[in-house]
């Protein structure tokens, strides 16, 4: 199965289109509605052209408000929209406190269901957005990771398939991972080693979550406060 493959920037690692999907009744996700990124604070000028030229018109950054702070996203602010929406700021609080959850399945869990409001406001931008929109974290692993499983869920994007376009940012960013994992040491910091990894098993554990408690991503979207037009607009742009 063909996974993703990240778009070819200078500035960013794991910048991918989630078009190419097999996708319910027989379809594919279309190509050039929604892209998935890790940070963007890298970005040159050629790769600012290179999104423009993509068609980018709603950048969506869900990194918390010190992330954001920063490094700030390149982006030509006279094409391109920015909306930030923090995500997991109260999971790095928690890490502050060194109340880490025993793994990233626990963690997306908690942000599912504390970061409701932020959700909401992320799908219903997407659902209505021109052009296509960039939603991005800082490594587009996790929280980005989320929001994809999501979207692909709700277009009928097979289990399997889904926890292999997760799984794939460990090895996309696995140079970033490396050299963050140094700075984390050297500043004497102790994080988990899950954090710099992307197991199926970690999604696999949220998406059981959502069926058992919710039943469908779509489910979940009405739960979180979206209209049945808005899921539609949502789903309808995808596949």
């Amino acid at each position: 199965m063909n996974v993703s493959k990240p778009l070819p920037l200078t500035g960013a690692h794991n910048v991918r289109d989630l078009g190419g999907y097999p996708a319910e009744g027989g379809k594919e996700t279309k190509y050039k509605v929604f892209l998935r990124g890790d940070s963007l604070h890298g970005l040159t000028k050629e790769d600012e052209e290179y999104l423009d030229d993509y068609g980018v018109r709603l950048v969506i950054d869900v990194r918390g408000k010190n992330e954001a702070f920063m490094h700030p996203d390149h982006i030509d602010k006279k094409q391109i929209e920015r909306l930030h929406v923090p995500l997991l700021d109260h999971i790095q609080s928690e890490a502050m406190l060194g109340k880490m959850p025993d793994d990233m399945g626990d963690m997306y869990i908690g942000l599912v269901e504390k970061s409701k409001d932020g959700l909401k406001e992320i799908f219903t931008r997407m659902a209505d957005a021109e052009g296509v929109t960039l939603y991005h974290c800082t490594a587009g692993k996790d929280r980005t990771g989320i929001i994809t499983m999501l979207v692909l869920k709700l277009a009928g994007v097979p289990d399997d398939v889904v926890l292999a376009d997760y799984a794939v940012s460990e090895t996309y960013m696995k140079e970033m991972f490396e050299k963050q994992r140094g700075m984390v040491e050297k500043a004497g910091v102790k994080v988990p080693e899950y954090v710099f990894r992307s197991k199926p098993e970690y999604m696999r554990k949220l998406m059981e979550h959502i069926a058992q408690k919710y039943g469908t991503a779509k489910d979940y979207l009405m739960d979180i406060g979206l209209s049945d037009a808005e899921i539609g607009r949502l789903k309808g742009k995808i596949v």
